[in-house]
This record gives C-alpha cells, sequence and structure tokens, in this order.
C-alpha cells in the first residue's frame, strides 16, 4: 500500500498540470482567432466605387497598420445576393438605397449612412462615330446602345432619367432608345468599358465613371440637369460582420472630411 500511495503522491502534480492544460490553451487559442479575424475586413462595393475605395483602402491600410481591406467591387443587386446567400462580409455599400434597404429588412445591415451622391451622363467612343450630340440623338435608328443589367442601380436610374425625356423628346422616347439596345452588361464597369473599347456607340454611366483613364478612351455628352438623377449612396456594417470594429472604422473614414475629400476626386458629391 505505501508503494502505491508514493506513486499515486507522485502522480498528483501532473495530473493537475494535465487537467489545466486545456484552461490554459483555451484561452491563448481563443484569443488568436480573435486577433486574426480583426485584421482583415471584407468590404462589399458597388463597382462604381472601385477607384475611391480603392484609394480609401491604402489609406485605411496605412491608418490601421497590420490590417488588410479585401474589396469586392460587382452591381448592387449582385453583391445583395451574394450577401443573401451567406456571403462573408463586413461592409455594404450601394449604388441605391432600395438594395440597402433590402439587406436592412433582412437583418443583413444594421443602419445605413449615406455617404455620396452621383448623377449620370452619356459616354460614347473616342471620335464619336455614330455622331450622337445630345440626349435626344440616343433614339436615333442605327445606334447600338448598351445599358447595365435591368437590376442593376444605374440602369434603373437610366430608366427614370428616359421616362422623364419622354415629356421633352416625346411619348416614345424612351421606348425609341431602348428598341436600340444590344446588350446588357454585367454593372457599370462592364458597360463603359464596351464603349470604349468601340463595341457600342453609347451607354449611360454615371458621372462618376468617367475618369481620367476612361476619358482618354471616350467623350462624355451631358445629360440636362432637368431629365438627370441623383444617384445617392448608402453605406452600413453587416449584422454577423467577423471584423465589426474594422467595419465601423471604414464606415467612419468614408463619412470623415479625408474620406470625402476623395470621394470628390474621383467625380462624387458630397453626403447631404
Amino acid at each position: 500500500m505505501g508503494s502505491v500511495d508514493g506513486v499515486g503522491a507522485k502522480l498528483v502534480p501532473y495530473v493537475v498540470v494535465a487537467a489545466l492544460l486545456p484552461i490554459l490553451f483555451g484561452c491563448g487559442g481563443s484569443a488568436s482567432p480573435e486577433v486574426g479575424e480583426e485584421s482583415s475586413l471584407t468590404v462589399y462595393a458597388a463597382s462604381s466605387l472601385t477607384d475611391a475605395f480603392g484609394e480609401l483602402k491604402a489609406n485605411f491600410e496605412e491608418e490601421n497598420p497590420g490590417s488588410e481591406v479585401r474589396l469586392n467591387f460587382a452591381g448592387s443587386s449582385t453583391l445583395l445576393t451574394q450577401l443573401e446567400q451567406g456571403a462573408p462580409a463586413d461592409v455594404f455599400a450601394s449604388a441605391d438605397e432600395a438594395k440597402m434597404n433590402n439587406a436592412v429588412s433582412d437583418g443583413l445591415a444594421q443602419a445605413p449612412h449615406i455617404f455620396a451622391s452621383n448623377r449620370l451622363t452619356i459616354i460614347v467612343p473616342a471620335g464619336n462615330p455614330a455622331g450622337i450630340q445630345s440626349y435626344r440623338d440616343l433614339a436615333n435608328p442605327d445606334i447600338t446602345f448598351v445599358l447595365a443589367q435591368d437590376e442593376v442601380p444605374v440602369a434603373q436610374y437610366a430608366k427614370e432619367s428616359l421616362t422623364k425625356a419622354n415629356v421633352v423628346y416625346g411619348a416614345s422616347f424612351s421606348e425609341r432608345v431602348l428598341s436600340n439596345l444590344a446588350s446588357r452588361e454585367a454593372d457599370v464597369k462592364a458597360a463603359a468599358n464596351r464603349v470604349a473599347v468601340g463595341d457600342a456607340d453609347a451607354t449611360i454611366v454615371y458621372t462618376s465613371d468617367a475618369t481620367p483613364d476612361l476619358r482618354e478612351r471616350v467623350e462624355t455628352i451631358e445629360i440636362p440637369e432637368e431629365l438627370n438623377v441623383v444617384a445617392s449612396y448608402p453605406i452600413a456594417v453587416i449584422e454577423d460582420a467577423q471584423s465589426p470594429e474594422l467595419g465601423q472604422g471604414w464606415v467612419d473614414l468614408v463619412l470623415s472630411d479625408e474620406g470625402q475629400r476623395v470621394m470628390e476626386k474621383w467625380g462624387f458629391e458630397r453626403a447631404g
């Protein structure tokens, strides 16, 4: 019995340590993933925000050492579908309030903030081979016209503007313009590229899409102010964000004076 008790006494310290190991490693293990998660930020943003958010990404990563911003650009309708299907994201920035309202009502996004506005313009290839001089000319026969997919905000804004123009250019104006529609592109950037490479005579994009790089390959034609449409851009942190603090930090940056200067630089108008 003495020898058994002696063995038992020797085992006690090891048993205690073994019992504590899960607790010790459990504490350390739970902290590491949190740090890793918080160092990565995933932003879902309308394709028209590509240049502005690309610049803000560099600013954010500089101001938050160790962080990485992952930007996913697409049409707002596509982004909303991805979120509805459970795609992981921390922030959603839409090109219209309708898509954001859907995200909020579905419990996907927190209360949004309007951070920018935009307007529409027409672009044609450099040299303007179809001789389009005004908004009215989009209804001319034999114009190869392209637009983003119907559910994409820019296409819905274009439809609203064309409907307004029926009062000025005749009740069938919008119908005649849409009869020239040759294709529907994935998003506004894709539609703009079709014109830039000369595959189409014209499209309607946001004024912010006429970037310096694009202007080397296209010409712009203004849509009269009374026939134009103001696009509002909301942004929100995702309810199930993996990095909620970084997500809020991104929203704060976009709404800040610094963020608003970057938005203006890329052709957007300040919020409010």
